[in-house]
């Protein structure tokens, strides 16, 4: 029975863990304190990064051609979609949201990490909004550090935190305002 027990109690455990780990590197474009899009760099780990290279990378050049991009956005952009880009954003202005992506591109970094970069066109008020990065079934961890965000944003007031609940895990970029 205690063998039993066990096995079902780790069994759980291992669809609630993230099986994407990714590395976020936000950009907020602001002009007259309101966001007008936020350019984004998403950095995967080595083991996701090693399987979309197998998968898209036809040639296995480590260099993604227009094509290739072609078809690894037209993926991205099914499963953005249908997970509200991973963002959820708060702010006084009530029902802000992406409205759609643009400049989306993916290139190899010097460590061997798949990046995607792209611009999320959204318009809000930075004062007291807040950009929630995060996916809603554990399977992708988002990262946010202050390390990330700092250099991109020298005009904000903002901080990080994580935000854990029964619903997702994720990271928050909190804005005070624009310095």
């Amino acid at each position: 029975m205690k063998l039993l027990i066990t096995f079902l109690l780790t069994s759980i455990a291992l669809f609630a863990h993230p099986h994407v780990f990714i590395d976020v590197y936000p950009t907020i474009n602001i002009k007259n304190n309101k966001a007008t899009s936020i350019s984004v760099q998403w950095k995967f780990d080595l083991m996701t990064s090693s399987m979309l290279m197998m998968d898209y990378d036809k040639n296995q050049d480590r260099q993604f051609s227009k094509k290739e991009i072609a078809n690894l956005k037209k993926s991205a952009m099914r499963t953005f979609k249908k997970n509200k880009y991973y963002l959820k954003i708060r702010s006084s202005d009530k029902g802000s949201k992406v409205q759609k992506v643009d400049k989306f591109t993916v290139t190899i970094d010097e460590m061997g990490r798949v990046v995607y970069s792209f611009d999320l066109i959204c318009n809000f008020e930075i004062k007291d909004s807040a950009l929630i990065f995060y996916y809603k079934n554990n399977y992708i961890s988002f990262m946010l550090k202050k390390s990330y965000v700092e250099p991109l944003n020298k005009n904000l007031d903002f901080s990080i935190r994580k935000v854990n609940n029964d619903r997702y895990f994720g990271f928050a970029m909190l804005n005070k305002g624009v310095i």
